[in-house]
């Protein structure tokens, strides 16, 4: 599948570049503190099924002159949480969601987004670039990260993180259990609907050749039937899902 042109590449060009070690924090978390300035090289990747949208959430948790309380913070991510879950699904089959409320600039509202596919994820890149969200123009770009449980910051899950917005690992939010497994079920449920509709509309795919000489009868019909038994299968593993 050919893919529309992006502009993801390694930051700087030529032989300045090509003796610098890679940067093992870009690597791993898509951003670093240090941006266009490190001296380690960020290459930028022309296929991942990881997106990141740059500072899309607005951490609550920056207005230290009113701060909201844990629950009024809590109940405002759920709602933003499934907003753009709902959003995001709309682009393509999603595997994962992850949200930062990191207090550093290269992290603070980072939303990272796992479709199915490297197509969905650069398709997806593409369209949210021209789009805008709370008045404010959306920054979306692929990103190397495909493992989010090593970028996680595990102290701070623990609340025992003593870096603060120092780290340099992922200060996840996370939104309610019972909500973010309504939004899979019924993310999964639809994406299942939509694989069996393709199936219904390419299930009587014409063999090449009926025509041919003596036999080809017969080899054509072993080629229905047996087109006919795979997706009659893929049909039944679909349903089966749906009503699991």
């Amino acid at each position: 599948m050919n893919r529309p042109s992006t502009s993801y590449n390694s930051h700087g060009s030529g032989s300045r570049n090509d003796n610098l070690v890679t940067c093992a924090f870009y690597n791993k978390i898509g951003a670093c503190r240090h941006g266009e300035k490190c001296a380690k090289k960020h290459i930028r990747p022309t296929i991942s099924k990881t997106i990141l949208v740059y500072n899309l959430y607005q951490n609550p948790k920056l207005n230290k002159t009113d701060p909201p309380s844990e629950a009024q913070i809590q109940e405002t991510f759920n709602q933003f949480y499934r907003d753009i879950f709902i959003h995001f699904a709309k682009l393509g089959e999603v595997s994962d969601i992850v949200v930062c409320e990191n207090e550093n600039n290269h992290l603070n509202g980072n939303v990272y987004v796992r479709y199915k596919s490297e197509d969905q994820a650069n398709d997806a890149a593409i369209r949210l670039n021209q789009e805008w969200f709370n008045g404010r123009p959306v920054h979306c770009e692929l990103s190397p990260v495909d493992s989010f449980p090593e970028a996680n910051c595990r102290a701070y899950d623990t609340d025992s993180c003593e870096r603060a917005e120092h780290c340099n690992y992922m200060h996840v939010r996370r939104t309610d259990v019972q909500i973010k497994d309504e939004l899979v079920k019924a993310h999964k449920k639809s994406c299942l609907l939509k694989r069996l509709s393709q199936l219904k509309q390419d299930g009587n795919i014409p063999t090449s050749g009926g025509s041919g000489g003596a036999g080809s009868d017969d080899v054509d019909k072993d080629e229905t039937d047996n087109k006919k038994s795979s997706t009659n299968k893929v049909t039944t593993s679909i349903v089966q899902q749906l009503f699991a």
